[in-house]
């Protein structure tokens, strides 16, 4: 086993297994703070479309790392919604590129808000040092999520 918490020589191993248990449960209660009424699901997947522009019902299941069926599924729910809508492919009829509509876009400006105002909150009731220490540690997840970089 490693050493105890707060002390400077931590087992990789026992870090990394609390890293990953506290990253799930932080990303699990972002997603209900954030978006509440859409799945988690539809909320990854709109994300993407914004974030990276038009893409094709194959580009988002490849990049969700889900099946195409599966994702056939969630755009349905989200053309439903009026969160994205498909345009033909202007030189390919058997292509249709997603896009992220303003009603989409207002969803994940509000759920943005919603988190960033949520965080700040409880980031508000930390102290001082606790504060530095978290904004060291986000800089040194995000190297972590970056991967090979």
């Amino acid at each position: 086993m490693g050493r105890m918490r707060g002390t400077t020589d931590v087992a990789p191993a026992e870090l990394a297994a609390r890293l990953r248990v506290a990253g799930w449960r932080f990303a699990r209660r972002m997603r209900r703070e954030s978006a509440p009424g859409i799945t988690p699901t539809v909320h990854a997947a709109l994300y993407s479309i914004e974030a990276h522009g038009p893409m094709t019902a194959g580009q988002l299941a490849a990049h969700e790392h889900v099946q195409k069926p599966t994702m056939t599924r969630t755009i349905a729910s989200m053309v439903e919604q009026g969160l994205v809508t498909r345009t033909p492919d202007p030189l390919d009829g058997r292509v249709t590129w997603l896009q992220v509509t303003p009603e989409g876009r207002r969803l994940l400006l509000r759920a943005r808000r919603r988190t960033d105002e949520f965080l700040a909150k409880r980031v508000r009731d930390l102290s001082p040092e606790d504060r530095a220490a978290l904004d060291a540690a986000a800089g040194i997840l995000e190297r972590l999520a970056d991967g090979d970089r």
